[in-house]
């Protein structure tokens, strides 16, 4: 199937999502930034055990994974733009699933309770995600996609930091679930209107999938392009290692340094201040280097942070951990979306983009559960080898993918060099 050539948006309309789209991810951190970071210290303070722990951090990416088999679904909704709407309102309305089990001190398993409502909540927010990557090639052109993605995990980052030290610090002036209960109110409520905001944005042309396009017909398709092949392969190594620390690095925090949630506030925030002070400078490197040259220096950058906790770290020194990812994280997170929509086909953009949803987040779930396993036969720092040793070997596959692994091929018609 040929690929039909790129419509861009008018710089009118672009330059008006623009501003949407920093205001979306400016509630859209401070409402997230109010939750996700104390769902696993309070799985644990309803008693999980590491399994449940790497639940929590393998279900948005097994979530993301499992929706994005619904991509067919995706391509034949009428208005995509609304489907996407009521998809996020579902998944923002479901954080109040939280703070009605933290209220019941009476409910039984309410750890177990906990991660099926995590579950609840992250499948209609995985496919809201996924339809939205599929019209962010309609929102902005290829020239202003980095910039859109850095001002909109710029806003993400400022406002979370803010939401995050405020949300520590009321939780830990209230040793019961009233703490919670008000954060995971407030979050929904922020989410909320980050939809309402959403729902302004403009699309001036969507180019669709057939609407008769099925992972039969389209796979075959998407097969054929190479550089989506070697991209979803490098991706999926990379979140297989990225998630394998998450769990692990959780239980060694709070069992093993006994942090609070003062302390889990302020790895957040600090990983968020190093990000927001490092995203102007990845945006201003990825404007001198193309992106899949700068990809696998970024990834490079994310081994880092498993590789501290090899060193036993204090609560203090955890920090550095946060620092390194922060400024790792913020060029990695900037130029996996560029890069991804740089190799997606225009013709089969939403099937594309679900394949590589698909294999990245159920990959990547494995990971977490792998550093389960790791804690359980092996040691915490077997798990932080892992995640290092993994994310080292998919910086070189982005190597690969990006050309300079690539010998030289005389042309059929061409006589060789030399």
């Amino acid at each position: 199937m040929a690929d039909e050539p790129i419509r861009e948006p008018s710089p009118k309309d672009e330059s008006y999502n623009l501003k949407i789209n920093a205001w979306n991810g400016v509630l859209k951190g401070a409402g997230g930034q109010l939750v996700n970071p104390f769902l696993g210290i309070n799985a644990i303070r309803l008693g999980a055990p590491n399994i449940d722990l790497g639940i929590i951090s393998a279900i948005p990416y097994l979530a993301g994974g499992l929706a994005a088999l619904l991509s067919p679904w995706l391509v034949r909704q009428p208005e995509l733009k609304q489907t996407t709407v009521r998809l996020f309102l579902i998944a923002r309305l479901s954080i109040l699933l939280f703070a009605a089990i933290d209220a019941d001190p009476l409910l039984p398993h309410r750890a177990l309770w906990l991660v099926i409502a995590i579950v609840w909540a992250n499948i209609p927010g995985a496919l809201a995600t996924l339809s939205w990557q599929a019209m962010t090639t309609a929102l902005f052109s290829g020239a202003m996609r980095s910039t859109a993605v850095m001002w909109r995990q710029w806003g993400m980052n400022v406002v979370g930091v803010i939401a995050v030290l405020l949300g520590g610090w009321a939780i830990n002036r209230d040793p019961g679930t009233r703490g919670y209960m008000v954060l995971y109110v407030i979050g929904a409520f922020l989410g909320l209107a980050e939809v309402a905001i959403y729902r302004r944005f403009r699309v001036p042309h969507l180019h669709r999938d057939l609407p008769s396009t099925t992972w039969a017909t389209a796979l075959p398709d998407l097969w054929h392009h190479r550089k989506l092949r070697q991209f979803i392969l490098a991706s999926t190594v990379f979140y297989f290692g990225w998630l394998m620390l998450w769990p692990a690095s959780l239980r060694y925090q709070v069992s093993v340094e006994h942090a609070n949630n003062g302390w889990m506030a302020i790895y957040t925030a600090v990983n968020a201040i190093f990000s927001i002070a490092a995203l102007p400078v990845w945006r201003l490197f990825n404007r001198r280097v193309p992106t899949r040259r700068l990809l696998p220096w970024a990834t490079l950058g994310m081994a880092l942070t498993p590789a501290i906790y090899l060193f036993h770290p204090s609560l203090a020194a955890i920090i550095l951990a946060n620092v390194t990812g922060g400024l790792a994280g913020a060029g990695f997170n900037l130029l996996i979306n560029v890069r991804l929509m740089e190799v997606v086909p225009e013709s089969l953009r939403t099937m594309a983009v679900g394949a590589n949803t698909f294999l990245t987040g159920v990959v990547g779930g494995l990971g977490a559960i792998s550093a389960v396993l790791f804690m359980h036969w092996g040691s915490l720092m077997a798990a932080f080898w892992g995640a290092t040793v993994i994310r080292v070997m998919a910086a070189g596959l982005f190597v690969w993918a990006s050309g300079s692994f690539r010998q030289y091929v005389p042309h059929p018609h061409r006589a060789p060099l030399g």
